[in-house]
């Protein structure tokens, strides 16, 4: 396969494929991502307008879970993943393999809040070929109004001395190992993607079941490309839960 790039194009992937089990009524007969945040926007509609307001390139959303409602977003062009229940979130990110492999794209999740800074950072970051994924700096305070025990969920981030992650998604039993935590947004270009495909998709059985964090786990072990961490210091919550969405609720309040 010949790598290459095209273009200084930013194209966005939003990833809204998943059901969103655990957010139980909320979610039993819509898709996660619209949850509402308030009577008039959902959480898709603000991760929309985010990449609307640094005028990128159409947007793209994989769906799965009731893709029928996404048909009122006529902007967007629309991807459907058919096996959203059997495959994770990077099964539905190969769907948008068209675009990754011609165009520098920013990915998000749909489930994620995050203010305008969020997208400018990953927009106007130099690194010309690699992945450059966000890192929440006050994740600490986060998780522990999510969680009674922190630790019992947090996931190890270690980085370098070029701000280069090193260690992602694997058991955490103490805070020494985590130095941020991925918020579900990064940036890749079409080498990097290129690469990925040619060193994983024939190595790695079952690829479309494995979630980003360990995607990036496999890139840093099999060497494929740099991953850089850019730090977020704004508002940013992810709704995993009922709990997750009390707290995010709460928190726009304050």
């Amino acid at each position: 396969m010949k790598l290459k790039t095209r273009s200084n194009k930013i194209f966005p992937i939003i990833l809204a494929a998943g059901r969103g089990s655990r957010m139980g009524n909320l979610t039993k007969n819509k898709p996660k991502s619209f949850v509402r945040i308030d009577k008039k926007k959902k959480l898709i509609d603000n991760v929309i307008e985010k990449f609307e307001n640094s005028v990128l390139e159409k947007i793209t959303i994989i769906t799965g879970y009731k893709s029928d409602q996404f048909k009122n977003f006529k902007k967007a062009d629309k991807i459907r993943n058919k096996k959203w229940k059997t495959t994770n979130i990077f099964g539905s990110l190969i769907h948008a393999d068209r675009i990754l492999s011609k165009y520098v794209c920013i990915i998000s999740y749909a489930d994620i809040f995050y203010e305008q800074e969020a997208i400018e950072i990953l927009k106007n970051s130099k690194t010309k070929r690699g992945i450059v994924v966000l890192s929440y700096k006050y994740w600490k305070k986060y998780w522990k109004k999510r969680f009674k025990n922190p630790l019992s969920d947090l996931e190890t981030f270690r980085v370098n001395s070029k701000n280069q992650l090193i260690e992602i998604g694997n058991r955490a039993n103490s805070y020494s190992n985590i130095k941020g935590q991925y918020m579900g947004l990064f940036k890749i270009d079409p080498y990097s993607w290129n690469k990925i495909k040619i060193c994983l998709f024939k190595k790695i059985k079952n690829l479309n079941k494995i979630d980003i964090t360990a995607l990036f786990q496999l890139i840093i072990k099999n060497k494929i490309c740099n991953i850089h961490v850019k730090n977020y210091k704004k508002k940013w919550f992810e709704i995993d839960n009922i709990k997750d969405y009390k707290v995010f609720k709460k928190s726009l309040k304050n």
